[in-house]
């Protein structure tokens, strides 16, 4: 009987009823074009084990089908099933499970939130605007498609502007958003040959990106 015992215990390894995760995915963040690895390692684990993306499976496997940057990464014998994400894009960012199906297994979801840098801000009177003696300074400056949305903040001789009004606009995709930011300057404060910068940033690019301008007063 005591011979019989190992057999039982291997078969039992072997059908997955011994199986656990011992590592599982977990949330993440990545900047858009960068790599990304979600972790999953399941002992004790001899079978399929597939990953799904916002539920869709994605295949089983080491080069998935219909993903070519994506593929399963580490030693299978081990149980080590992750999967790696090669210059994550938005359509990347979701919710994902690694699953060792013959065991009715599911790991913990995880997200993968991909942020994406704002494009180069553009003030819409610049490089030069030329006002005449008395007149006002309005200016305009839009950062678009980033995720999240852009901070602006506008600058002049070196020093954050205050009384900007910003609207935010949500795109299609429902992730990226667009950015606009409008200031006024009334004629007292304003000096021939000044420099104004605008300038946005996000998670994804927190030095920022910069547009300016020169006062050019006629």
């Amino acid at each position: 009987m005591s011979a019989l015992v190992p057999l039982l215990m291997a078969l039992l390894v072997g059908q997955g009823h011994a199986s656990s995760f011992t590592l599982q995915p977990e949330d993440r963040v990545v900047v858009a074009g960068h790599p990304v690895t979600l972790s999953c390692a399941v002992a004790g684990y001899r079978g399929i084990v597939l990953w799904t993306k916002d539920g869709l499976g994605l295949g089983v496997e080491k080069q998935l089908p219909g993903f070519p940057r994506y593929s399963i990464v580490g030693d299978h014998s081990a149980g080590e099933y992750s999967l790696r994400i090669e210059k994550a894009q938005l359509m990347d960012d979701a919710v994902y499970e690694c699953q060792a199906t013959h065991a009715a297994l599911r790991s913990q979801p995880a997200r993968l939130t991909v942020l994406i840098p704002p494009d180069n801000p553009v003030i819409s009177s610049g490089p030069v605007v030329s006002l005449k003696v008395g007149d006002s300074l309005n200016l305009t400056c839009r950062a678009d498609n980033a995720k999240p949305a852009a901070v602006i903040t506008w600058i002049r001789d070196g020093e954050p502007l205050s009384g900007a009004t910003y609207i935010k606009r949500l795109l299609k995709d429902g992730k990226r958003e667009s950015i606009s930011s409008s200031l006024h300057i009334p004629p007292s404060e304003i000096e021939n040959g000044q420099r104004i910068i605008c300038r946005a940033k996000n998670a994804a690019v927190p030095e920022g990106r910069e547009a300016e301008v020169t006062i050019d007063i006629q």
